[in-house]
């Protein structure tokens, strides 16, 4: 193609250095274009291909067709529905030596114009057969129709501008919003094969629209960013010995990302962190869960907000996966929340159900707070009342329900003992918590534990189990028939203070429940003030440094079909380095912190050994009177050897002591002031007659 070029340009300096003048300008050019195209036109077939000198083997008939797209801007790219409109300059070019002429028989004239349309439109010549195989609207009905210029030698340039409305197989979507785009043009013969139209690339096949003003993209979501051309010959079943020449434009496009990352990205982010305020909030806070609530609905929202963006489909999109990381975390937030309000509200020894609290007996679902199941004072009563509480053990087998109830209708009721009866009542209703109108053996053992202490509660379970056989729930009435039998001897005063330290036992039983689960607690509200902020950074840098794609550009089988789920998933050695420096700082900050709380317990406790220091030395060096000593500090003293002047005296003086045992009784462990090893000789002489004097003193007073 470039060759033909090349003979149109060397026609043209031949006419002109022969002295001929370019006709195509001059004043005459319209009478001999005219009788140029009725000459041109007279035997002229636009339904037969055209003949040209070829250089393939295959075939010498037709021409061979130069294309070029100049790319203009991208009109818009619609991802759900899988269409993208490029606003473009299709070229073609060929020859067709039918349409040459010598151009010093027309005035020197050497290019002329021909009504040029599609193939089946009625056009004055033959024009290439060329189709966009995917595009939603032909390109016959998308691109403007317009004249083909042709020259002397033949060749034939053809210029049409228009939308190409293409239906895609977009590849990279995966990666949305940090995608870019990519949709394939497959451009091919649709009437004639490549035995009669083959086509080339008119240079590179594409070029980019710089020259004009108006081209190009601004303030929008896609550009222009790579475009790639391929071309390969194709065989089909219909023709199987002629080749079909197949054009592909691979076209990439670059999305404006920022608008995602302001309005999406980030706003997730921080609302995900936000809902981890909560675990700074007290469990007396009324609005913790409300507000964890809001901020799941919001961040449902905003994944409504994200899906409108993205067509429906089954490959998993980053951004549905970063959406689902954020939604994860926030309803971890929430349900962490919710467990909070139930283990600081728990009064109950077990978490999980009764039927259920065997299962796991020791994880997280009972606190180390026994029930009270027996009164202690009974035991101590039975201790100290061990002869009477072995007769009333030894009856227990002759025990005979109704005796009491026959022995009180054979008297009158007074009026304590229809206090008691209410008093009972009453006690019933305090003992069946959940109000279904019933209560088990072991609730009435118990309870009867607390207010006849000479049984224990063992001793008043067999009881029951016995002389109710084979009744394990009693009703109001069984319960009243049973204190009636067991407890109408006991004083009321009595009956009462029991009841009343059964009820103190069962509160204090729920206090320390609740204690122990408000521990609990704070326990996993301080760790999640941690480890979830940390483990949802650490799960950002890793999906900001993810790359994630497909392999539908490859061209390769598994491009052929559509996959769902995850697609290839990889991450470079920079990302890697990257998403593992948000764990780095995480561990480093825990390092940081264990040995700052390792350093601070070590000095606090050279603090109190220092304070502890000081106390010691101030109690030694505590001003006493003069004449207290201490025993060890006086023998000390005997033993020394005085090397002054004042040494008999000394040794007078500590015969004295040692001949005085009273006086030395009396002295006993007094501490002295000053130790003796630290006095002078002379201050160790006047100290011995100060002590000598106390020895008269002692030996004088009374015993």
């Amino acid at each position: 193609m470039n060759f033909s070029l090349l003979l149109t340009s060397l026609a043209t300096l031949f006419t002109l250095s022969s002295g001929q003048e370019d006709g195509t300008f001059r004043e005459e050019y319209a009478e001999y274009a005219t009788t140029l195209r009725e000459d041109l036109l007279r035997r002229y077939d636009a339904a037969v291909p055209p003949r040209s000198r070829r250089d393939v083997n295959y075939s010498k008939a037709g021409t061979d067709v130069a294309m070029e797209i100049r790319m203009f801007k991208v009109e818009g790219v619609d991802s759900s529905r899988g269409q993208m409109r490029l606003k473009v300059w299709v070229r073609l070019a060929w020859n067709d030596l039918r349409l040459s002429w010598d151009p010093a028989a027309y005035g020197n004239i050497t290019q002329i114009n021909f009504r040029s349309l599609p193939p089946t439109q009625g056009t004055e010549i033959w024009t290439p057969d060329v189709q966009l195989y995917n595009a939603n609207v032909g390109n016959a009905a998308t691109l403007d129709n317009s004249l083909a210029t042709a020259y002397s030698d033949g060749s034939i340039f053809w210029s049409r501008p228009g939308i190409l409305d293409t239906l895609c197989k977009f590849s990279g979507l995966v990666a949305f919003p940090f995608d870019s785009l990519s949709c394939s043009m497959e451009w091919g013969g649709w009437s004639w094969s490549g035995g009669f139209q083959g086509i080339l690339l008119r240079g590179a096949g594409y070029s980019e629209s710089t020259q004009e003003d108006t081209a190009g993209s601004s303030y929008q979501e896609y550009s222009i960013a790579e475009v790639s051309v391929d071309l390969k010959t194709n065989f089909y079943d219909t023709f199987p010995s002629e080749p079909w020449t197949l054009v592909k434009y691979t076209v990439r496009l670059g999305r404006a990302s920022f608008y995602y990352t302001l309005l999406i990205i980030l706003p997730t982010v921080l609302l995900t962190f936000l809902s981890f305020g909560v675990f700074f909030m007290s469990h007396e806070v009324g609005e913790r869960l409300s507000f964890g609530i809001t901020l799941v609905l919001v961040i449902e929202v905003m994944k409504t907000t994200a899906a409108s963006f993205v067509p429906v489909c089954g490959e998993l999109l980053w951004i549905d996966l970063f959406m689902l990381v954020s939604t994860v975390f926030c309803c971890a937030s929430l349900l962490e929340t919710m467990a909070i309000l139930f283990l600081a509200f728990h009064v109950e020894k077990h978490v999980l159900p009764s039927w259920l609290a065997w299962i796991a007996p020791w994880f997280l679902c009972r606190s180390d707070s026994d029930i009270l199941v027996e009164s202690k004072a009974g035991r101590i009563y039975r201790q100290l009342n061990r002869e009477n509480s072995n007769r009333l053990h030894e009856n227990k087998a002759n025990f005979q329900k109704g005796a009491k109830m026959e022995e009180l209708l054979a008297r009158q009721f007074s009026e304590t003992d229809t206090e008691r009866l209410i008093f009972f009542e009453n006690l019933f209703y305090l003992l069946d918590s959940d109000s279904n109108g019933l209560i088990t053996t072991e609730e009435a053992a118990t309870m009867l534990s607390f207010v006849n202490l000479s049984l224990s509660r063992t001793a008043l379970e067999d009881i029951l189990m016995e002389a109710w056989e084979p009744k394990r729930l009693f009703d109001c009435g069984d319960f009243l028939e049973i204190c009636v039998e067991l407890m109408w001897t006991i004083p009321f005063k009595e009956i009462k203070l029991g009841a009343e330290n059964y009820m103190s036992s069962q509160s204090r039983h729920a206090k320390r429940c609740h204690t122990y689960w408000l521990k609990w607690s704070k326990a996993v509200d301080k760790w999640s003030r941690f480890w979830l902020p940390l483990l949802y950074t650490i799960s950002l840098g890793f999906l900001l440094n993810l790359e994630l794609s497909d392999e539908y550009g490859t061209g390769s089988a598994a491009g052929a079909k559509m996959f769902e789920g995850f697609g290839l998933v990889s991450m470079s050695t920079p990302g890697l380095l990257s998403a593992l420096i948000t764990p780095a700082i995480g561990l480093v900050s825990i390092l940081t912190w264990v040995q700052m709380r390792h350093v601070a317990q070590k000095w606090k406790a050279q603090q109190k050994a220092a304070m502890k220091i000081l106390d010691t030395v101030a109690d030694n060096t505590r001003a006493r009177p003069r004449w207290t000593v201490r025993s060890a500090d006086l023998q000390n003293f005997r033993n020394q050897d005085l090397e002054s002047e004042e040494a008999s005296n000394d040794d007078m003086c500590t015969a004295t002591f040692q001949d005085d045992d009273a006086v030395r009784e009396s002295l006993g462990d007094v501490e002295m002031s000053h130790s003796a090893t630290m006095l002078s000789p002379r201050s160790k002489t006047k100290a011995c007659h100060e002590w000598e004097q106390i020895a008269r003193y002692m030996s004088k007073a009374p015993a």
